[in-house]
C-alpha cells in the first residue's frame, strides 16, 4: 500500500485493551481517510486481532518497543520523521476523537507548524465538560512560548505538526511531562502553533489524569496549573 503523507501516532498496552475499540473507531470514522496510523506497541499481545478487524478501513503499521512511556513516544516521532511523513498527529489509545479531527488539522497545518484542539472530559459516566480548553482560549488563538512556560496545553492527544525541518527527538527514559518538554523546545525554535476549538479529542478522565480539573466559581483550573490567590 502507498505510504500517506499523514500519520498519526499512539501507544498501546495490555493495560488500555478496553478502550481500543472507541478509539479506532473514532479513526476509522474520520472525514480525512488517507492518512497512516503508527501503532507502538508496548506489550499488547492480541493486537493482530486489531489490526484484523480493521484492516478494510484503516491502515495500520505496527512497531513492536516496549519500554518507558517517554522512550515509547520517542521511537514513535523519529519513526514518523524517518518515514518522512509531512504530517504528524498524536492521539492517545484509551481517547477518541471528534470526525474531523485530522481533516481540521490537516487544513490548519497548511499555514501553521503546530495544531493543538480543544478537549471534552469524559468518564464512565459520559462526557461532562465540552470545549474545556475555550474557557481561556479563544478560536485560533496563536500559542506562544510565554503562555506554555508554567503551564501546557499540549498534549499527546489534541496536538499535531509539520514533519518538514523537524529534529529526531531524545527524550529522557524518566521524563513525566514529555509533552510540555516536546512542544516547549518547538515554540523556542520559532514555531507557530494556534489553537482550535473546531475539533475536540475526547479526553478520558481516569486515575492518575483527572487531578486538578476542577471549577471554582467561575475560574476554571486545568490540570497543570497552579491556583492562584
Amino acid at each position: 500500500m502507498k505510504q500517506s503523507k499523514v500519520s498519526f501516532l499512539t501507544t498501546v498496552f495490555s493495560s488500555n485493551s478496553q478502550y481500543l475499540t472507541n478509539f479506532f473507531d473514532s479513526l476509522k470514522n474520520q472525514t480525512y481517510k488517507e492518512f497512516d496510523v503508527i501503532v507502538v506497541n508496548d506489550g499488547y499481545k492480541k493486537f493482530e486481532e486489531i489490526k484484523k478487524k480493521y484492516d478494510e478501513n484503516l491502515n495500520i503499521i505496527e512497531i513492536q518497543y516496549s519500554n518507558t512511556p517517554a522512550k515509547n513516544k520517542e521511537r514513535g516521532v523519529n519513526f514518523c520523521i524517518d518515514s518522512k511523513y509531512e504530517n504528524l498527529i498524536f492521539g492517545d489509545s484509551d481517547d477518541y476523537f471528534a470526525d474531523n479531527r485530522i481533516e481540521k488539522s490537516i487544513e490548519l497545518l497548511k499555514s501553521n507548524d503546530i495544531v493543538v484542539n480543544d478537549l471534552n472530559l469524559f468518564d464512565s459516566r459520559g462526557v461532562y465538560e465540552k470545549k474545556y480548553i475555550s474557557n481561556r482560549l479563544n478560536n485560533f488563538d496563536v500559542v506562544d512560548i510565554e503562555f506554555i512556560k508554567d503551564k501546557n496545553i499540549f498534549g499527546m492527544s489534541n496536538t499535531a505538526l509539520k514533519l518538514k525541518n523537524i529534529p529526531k527527538v531524545v527524550f529522557d527514559s524518566k521524563a513525566v511531562a514529555v509533552d510540555w518538554y516536546f512542544f516547549k523546545d518547538l515554540l523556542s525554535r520559532g514555531l507557530k502553533a494556534i489553537f482550535t476549538n473546531d475539533t475536540v479529542s475526547y479526553y478520558r478522565q481516569h486515575g492518575n489524569n483527572s487531578l486538578g480539573l476542577n471549577k471554582e466559581g467561575d475560574k476554571y483550573y486545568l490540570w497543570w496549573e497552579k491556583k492562584k490567590n
